[in-house]
């Protein structure tokens, strides 16, 4: 019997992105600096902690500036950078927002690498399906105290931190999807931001141990030993001694179905296992740009009100110092590329000479009309004043020098050029003045 061929059915709905809808945050996670290495292991579990939208295998290199970076940032969709660097007393950690910032600098008081972090543990829990979402994130002690407002330095760091996951949205969440959450604590009497990684797992609540591990694993228990079915579901109580006064905090109602007993509506426990690294970061200072521009907030030098306007000052006047530069090197690079083609026009209008082939009713070239703006505008004013003293032609009385036309002795030239090129004498309309019509071919070059 001839085997049919099984046609494929498309089933499944591509996932098409909405243009309404944001697109989620990116980060990269890179070091910088001389002792960048003794970060290598902390870069990765960072990395990790950020997945899925991250650069898991990034690689960068010591000759990397960081506008290398913020220039592939822009076409990949990475919008915050996590930078680390180390010196010979400290490690510090640096979020900014690409590519204008602010950046918030943070210093590394001491941290701990995932694999420190469950070695430590009984029963480390890190499942893989757990990085293939992004993280929650739940900020603890960013408010301000009792009765007074959150200061502004706080407050934009946790609008930084915050920018860097997925927005939440309570209504459309799906419970299956949150697997992780980073903790970020901040202490307001030392000022120490602590950051925890954790992964989340859900357990039925309120049923014997031999159910519950019968609806979590998917192979039977092994039922041999017993005469009857309800031995095995008698054979031991509810809950287990880890479950002490903690557990009626951690007892919640589902809204959601999650599987494996878990079903909406019925009690459910919620456990945290630390995946890790645990870091105790220390703010230092926040800056307006990326990793530059005016120190919005300083933990230990202050200035007064005359130094930071001075400050200001400075600034302003060398983002203007750079604009003016940035704008003479575009004016330089239309130049240079103005020449260039004005050359090649040259060398083929040579050619076309030697040949015979002279083109007629030649328009003025785009390359000629953006030189002679170019040139114009780079002029400016000093232009009228040279013209004052030279005696030239005016038109009106206003002052505006008209273009002189070539000289007779050019044309007569030119027309010598022609007789010893082509071998006879030329005729009108074989002559192209400057502005296209048949007065000679103007100077040459």
């Amino acid at each position: 019997m001839a085997k049919t061929r099984r046609r494929k059915k498309r089933t499944h709905v591509e996932d098409v992105p909405d243009p309404s809808k944001k697109p989620d945050p990116r980060t990269f996670v890179f070091r910088r600096g001389k002792h960048a290495n003794l970060m290598a292991d902390l870069e990765m579990d960072i990395r990790k902690m950020m997945m899925p939208n991250t650069a898991l295998n990034l690689r960068e290199s010591k000759r990397n500036m960081l506008r290398d970076f913020v220039s592939v940032a822009g076409p990949l969709g990475v919008t915050h950078f996590i930078m680390l660097t180390a010196t010979e007393s400290s490690n510090y950690m640096r979020v900014a927002k690409s590519p204008r910032g602010p950046t918030l600098a943070l210093r590394i008081k001491g941290y701990s690498l995932a694999r420190d972090v469950q070695s430590a543990q009984a029963r480390p829990r890190a499942p893989p399906n757990a990085f293939q979402t992004p993280p929650l994130v739940v900020l603890n002690g960013f408010g301000g105290s009792a009765g007074a407002p959150q200061p502004e330095h706080l407050k934009l760091a946790t609008v930084l931190l915050q920018a860097m996951f997925p927005p939440l949205n309570v209504n459309k969440v799906k419970l299956s999807a949150c697997h992780r959450v980073v903790l970020l604590t901040h202490d307001k009497n030392t000022g120490m931001i602590s950051l925890r990684h954790y992964s989340i797992s859900v357990a039925p609540s309120g049923i014997r141990k031999s159910l519950k591990a019968l609806l979590q694993h998917k192979a039977l228990p092994k039922m041999g030993e017993f005469q009857d079915v309800s031995e095995f579901v008698m054979k031991s109580g509810y809950g287990s001694e880890s479950e002490g006064e903690d557990a009626e905090a951690s007892r919640v109602t589902l809204a959601q179905d999650l599987g494996h007993g878990n079903a909406a509506g019925r009690t459910s426990r919620v456990r945290l296992h630390e995946i890790g690294p645990r870091m105790e970061l220390e703010m230092v200072k926040i800056e307006e740009g990326l990793c530059e521009g005016r120190v919005l907030y300083h933990s230990h030098i202050a200035k007064t009100p005359e130094e930071a306007a001075a400050l200001q000052k400075h600034h302003e006047s060398k983002n203007a110092i750079r604009a003016q530069r940035r704008q003479q090197q575009e004016a330089n690079v239309k130049r240079k590329r103005l020449e260039a083609a004005r050359k090649e026009a040259e060398k083929a209008a040579e050619a076309m000479r030697k040949s015979g082939k002279l083109p007629q009713n030649q328009k003025k070239q785009w390359w000629e009309e953006e030189l002679e703006a170019a040139e114009q505008a780079s002029s400016g004013g000093s232009e009228g004043e040279e013209e004052e003293g030279g005696g030239g032609e005016t038109a009106g009385g206003k002052g505006t020098r008209k273009r002189a036309r070539p000289a007779r002795d050019d044309e007569d030239d030119d027309q010598q050029y022609f007789r010893e090129e082509v071998g006879h004498d030329p005729e009108e309309t074989d002559m192209i003045g400057r502005d296209g019509s048949n007065r000679g071919r103007g100077r040459r070059g």
